[in-house]
């Protein structure tokens, strides 16, 4: 594991078996750490060729069960994001613990699938044979 980022609100790593871009997300956010997140973002997707890794061969993992609810204007934020790294990996999955904070994403987000837990989501991550 290759860690990326270490922010109060989020965390960050890249990891292998399969190349996974794997980062929680903690308590309420302002649009500057949503420019810091999406920085890291970036910052993990550029280290990936170094690895061996041509972008878009890995999956994501957003771990938001340390994460708030958050404003409209901070999902949109987050939105945006998201669907560029749609773009850039293969699948996407966010694991969470909050009913009220999975029906707001679900509506900002509607297109990244959620689970329960995170060996759920690993196993969907793996689901394409390529991991």
């Amino acid at each position: 594991m290759m860690r990326i980022a270490d922010d109060p609100a989020f965390r960050g790593a890249i990891t292998s078996a399969p190349w996974m871009l794997d980062f929680a997300l903690f308590g309420h956010w302002d649009l500057g750490t949503v420019q810091r997140f999406g920085a890291a973002l970036r910052d993990a997707v550029a280290r990936l060729p170094s690895l061996g890794v041509r972008p878009g061969e890995q999956v994501a993992l957003f771990d938001i069960t340390g994460f708030a609810v958050q404003s409209p204007e901070i999902l949109a934020a987050i939105g945006e994001i998201a669907d560029r790294s749609r773009t850039t990996s293969r699948r996407i999955a966010l694991v969470r613990n909050s009913a009220l904070l999975s029906m707001q994403v679900r509506r900002a987000l509607p297109h990244l699938p959620m689970f329960d837990s995170r060996e759920e989501a690993l196993v969907w991550l793996r689901e394409d044979g390529r991991a």
